[in-house]
């Protein structure tokens, strides 16, 4: 009878978990649309004035050279190595579930978060480094950790929690788009060290979602938040490529 019980919750879950990840999904295909948008109108002007500007053929390019602003094509693959933590995230909350019916000591834990990290970066970004795969598996505990503080836990306490790290997702996401638009490079710095702006734009999710969590929940948060982009804008403007273009 106890099984029964545990495999009803588990499905229960499972099932709410679904309907919760695909509606976050398009949350962020929206986000992710907007931006593109936004990016496709900026290069409409840019062309236009290069057109006014120039009466002969240019080589292709998205972006001149003074402006470290990144392209459409650069901020997509950006956004799908954040795209990658999103999703792992959604997977170990379901497997969290499943892993403490069992009866699994949660400090366990940790191993399955660095499997399904780098499994799925070898698929999505095999050339992300090493280092950088390390501060997504440590922040992915940060915030698995939240969950295993509210032990011992209930669906809602579960989904409750998980609302509050899919808004530091949100945030993050919006964060890089934001960053990604700046120019020159004080003001790209300036937008990820802004932390009390950050910090501002987080509370301001969480109040709209109904959201209560204790101040040192959102100070961590808010510092994930910087790491997280700062470790994928450090990554593209890390590249040999981006020295020899710049």
């Amino acid at each position: 009878m106890k099984f029964i019980k545990i495999w009803y919750c588990i499905s229960l879950f499972s099932l709410i978990n679904l309907s919760k990840v695909i509606l976050y999904n398009s949350k962020l295909f929206r986000l992710f649309t907007n931006t593109i948008i936004y990016y496709a109108n900026q290069n409409k002007l840019k062309t236009s004035g290069r057109k006014l500007a120039q009466a002969r053929p240019l080589p292709l390019s998205r972006k001149r050279s003074y402006d470290s602003s990144l392209t459409l094509d650069e901020l997509r693959g950006l956004i799908n190595i954040l795209y990658c933590e999103v999703l792992s995230l959604n997977d170990l909350i379901s497997s969290f579930i499943i892993f403490i019916s069992k009866g699994n000591n949660p400090s366990n834990y940790d191993v399955l978060i660095r499997e399904k990290v780098y499994k799925r970066l070898a698929i999505e970004v095999p050339s992300y480094p090493e280092l950088k795969k390390k501060n997504m598996v440590k922040r992915l505990k940060e915030q698995m950790q939240e969950i295993i503080n509210i032990l011992p836990f209930t669906n809602d306490g579960v989904f409750y929690i998980y609302e509050f790290l899919k808004l530091e997702l949100d945030e993050s996401i919006a964060l890089l788009g934001f960053s990604s638009r700046q120019r020159t490079e004080d003001e790209r710095n300036g937008s990820l060290n802004d932390l009390l702006k950050i910090r501002e734009r987080l509370t301001i999710r969480l109040m709209s979602n109904n959201i209560m969590v204790n101040d040192d929940m959102v100070t961590e948060a808010v510092l994930r938040i910087r790491k997280r982009v700062l470790d994928i804008m450090e990554y593209h403007y890390d590249k040999p490529s981006q020295s020899q273009n710049n």
